[in-house]
Order: structure tokens, then C-alpha cells, then sequence
């Protein structure tokens, strides 16, 4: 997988998919439209958990301790800001912080995500034998 700051593009739509789930909200009417974006994306399943521990997570993870945490949205530019700007941390110390989202959300999605993925193969390879025909 490319760096972050090498595949902005792409990471982008995932970045503004995960940061819904680190609302001060009930996140699980979101877990389908989150799913939705992360089938859509280039990322394995492993791409896009390393995504959410390693780039999301010690970015927004203190706004689920908040006690008025930011409910609406994140700002887009300042979360791809101090994703790169985490960047610069060690590894080991990015995953030593909290992940509630992992445990809880990450579970739900996962599944969604790879029915959606395994629906878009077979509508594939139905058209292609369709066209054959």
C-alpha cells in the first residue's frame, strides 16, 4: 500500500467514510454508507483496518472521550492534514492508542463490505457471460 500523502486520491473517500464512525453519535445507521465507500475503494479488507488503526484512529480517537464531542462532521482538509502530520510518529506508539471503533464498528462493517464487493464480482461475471452469449 502506498503512503498516505502518495495516494491522496484514494484515501480521500475512505478518510471521510471512517471519520463518521469517531462522531459523538450513534454511528451504526451509518455502518452501510460507511461499507458502501470502503467496497468501492481500492484497499483489501487488511488495507483498509491498517487505514482506520494506523491513519484514522490517533487522529479522532479523543472525540469519543469528549464529553460535547463533534457530532456533525469532521473538516476534511484538517483531517488530512494531521493524518500526514501523523504520519511522522512511530508506529508502534499510533497503535497503542484506544480503538472502540475496531471492536465495535470495524466487526459490522467488514461483512457489509465484502457482501458488497462479492455482489459487484458476481454482477461482473454475470455480464460478461451475458454478453458472450
Amino acid at each position: 500500500m502506498k503512503p498516505p500523502a502518495d495516494d491522496l486520491d484514494a484515501r480521500a473517500p475512505v478518510w471521510e467514510a471512517m471519520s463518521e464512525l469517531f462522531l459523538d453519535t450513534d454511528t451504526t445507521r451509518l455502518h452501510a454508507t460507511v461499507a458502501q465507500v470502503l467496497a468501492d475503494s481500492p484497499y483489501s479488507v487488511e488495507e483498509l483496518r491498517d487505514i482506520l488503526v494506523e491513519e484514522i484512529n490517533p487522529v479522532l480517537w479523543s472525540n469519543l472521550y469528549c464529553v460535547a464531542g463533534i457530532w456533525q462532521g469532521f473538516d476534511q482538509d484538517g483531517l488530512r492534514d494531521e493524518i500526514l502530520r501523523q504520519q511522522t510518529r512511530s508506529r508502534w506508539r499510533r497503535r497503542l492508542l484506544p480503538q472502540p471503533v475496531l471492536r465495535d464498528d470495524w466487526c459490522a462493517i467488514v461483512p457489509l463490505v465484502g457482501a458488497l464487493r462479492e455482489s459487484v464480482e458476481r454482477s461482473t461475471v454475470s455480464a460478461l457471460t451475458d454478453d458472450s452469449i
